[in-house]
C-alpha cells in the first residue's frame, strides 16, 4: 500500500496541486491507460488492456465460446520512465509573506511535470509507428471543419472505431479552427457559452477536441493527431521512497487513478525546505491504426 500523506499543510499543498496536474495530463486520457497509487519500483511491469474493433458476432452453433472476442488484448508497459522536479524556500520566505508562497511553487511545479510527462509520451507519435499523416501537410491556417472531416474520414479507412476518438490540436490549429465558418455558428446563443468565452470546443466531428501547446515535433513536423484508446498504452504508479523524508506520500485524482509522488525534506543548515513532485510511468504503442497523425508542412 503507498505512503500517505499525514501532515495537515502537506496535505493541503498537495491537493492544491492536484488540479493543475489532471488539467495538463487531460490529453493522456485519449489512450489506454491503467493508473494507480499503488507503490511500483522503475522497470516493473503494468498490464494495460487496450480495446479494438470487436469480432464480428457469430451464429450459435452449440457453444457460446467459438470465435470468442479476441481484440481485448492486455500491453506489457515497463515503468521506465521517472520524471521529477524540486522547489524550495526558506523559513524566511514562507513567513514574510501571505501569499502561500509554497503553494504556489509546488502548483507550478507539478504542472510542468506534466506537460513534460506529456510531452515524453507524445514522443512516441512518428511516421515509424503510426505511418503517414491522415491528411496532406497543412498550415494552422488550412486547419478548418472540413479539414477534420478528412481526419474523420481517414480514421474509418483505417478502421479506427467511431466511439472514443479523440483530437489533439496544436493550439494554433485549434484557434483557426474556433474561427471557422460551421464551427462558429455551433456556437449559439447565448455567448457565454464556453465556445465563445472560454474557447473551448469540447466535440466536433466525432471527436473530443484537446487543445496543446507542447505537442513535440518529433522532427516531422507533427502538429496534433487523431486517437483512439488502441493506439497507446500509457501506465502510472507510486514511486514509494526507500530513505526517510519529513513525509512522504502519493497524490491521487480517485476517478482516473492519474498519481504523482510528494516528497518533503528540510535542509537544516540553510534553513531550507524542500518538496519534490515526481511521476513513475511509461508508455508502449499498441495498435498503429488507433492513432493518425497531422503534419505540418
Amino acid at each position: 500500500m503507498a505512503n500517505t500523506l499525514t501532515n495537515v499543510k502537506d496535505i493541503k499543498v498537495a491537493q492544491n496541486a492536484l488540479q493543475p496536474f489532471m488539467a495538463a495530463m487531460m490529453p493522456v486520457g485519449a489512450f489506454s491507460t491503467n493508473f494507480s497509487p499503488e507503490p511500483a519500483d522503475k522497470l516493473d511491469t503494468v498490464r494495460v488492456p487496450i480495446v479494438g474493433t470487436p469480432s464480428a458476432s457469430s451464429d450459435f452453433a452449440g457453444s457460446y465460446t467459438a470465435a470468442a472476442d479476441s481484440a481485448i488484448t492486455v500491453a506489457p508497459v515497463v515503468l521506465n520512465r521517472h520524471k521529477f522536479k524540486t522547489v524550495h524556500v526558506t523559513a524566511r520566505e514562507a513567513a514574510e509573506t501571505s501569499v502561500p508562497v509554497l503553494e504556489n511553487l509546488v502548483a507550478s511545479a507539478v504542472k510542468q511535470l506534466a506537460e513534460d510527462v506529456v510531452v515524453d509520451i507524445f514522443s512516441e507519435i512518428t511516421v515509424a509507428n503510426y505511418g503517414a499523416p491522415a491528411i496532406t501537410a497543412l498550415a494552422a491556417s488550412a486547419f478548418d471543419y472540413k479539414k477534420v472531416l478528412e481526419v474523420r474520414s481517414a480514421c474509418s479507412t483505417a478502421k479506427m472505431p467511431i466511439s472514443d476518438r479523440a483530437l489533439i490540436l496544436d493550439d494554433a490549429y485549434y484557434t483557426n479552427l474556433l474561427a471557422d465558418d460551421v464551427v462558429a455558428k455551433s456556437f449559439v446563443v447565448p455567448v457565454s457559452q464556453p465556445g465563445v468565452v472560454e474557447a473551448q470546443l469540447r466535440r466536433i466531428g466525432g471527436f473530443n477536441v484537446f487543445p496543446s501547446t507542447v505537442i513535440p515535433e518529433n522532427g516531422e513536423k507533427l502538429v496534433g493527431f487523431a486517437a483512439h484508446p488502441s493506439g497507446l498504452a500509457v501506465a502510472m504508479r507510486y514511486l514509494e521512497p526507500v530513505a526517510k523524508y519529513d513525509e512522504a506520500g502519493a497524490v491521487t485524482d480517485p476517478e482516473t487513478g492519474l498519481t504523482f509522488g510528494y516528497l518533503r525534506y528540510t535542509e537544516t543548515g540553510s534553513n531550507r525546505i524542500f518538496i519534490t513532485v515526481e511521476c513513475l510511468y511509461g508508455f508502449k504503442v499498441a495498435i498503429a491504426a488507433g492513432i493518425k497523425r497531422i503534419v505540418k508542412p
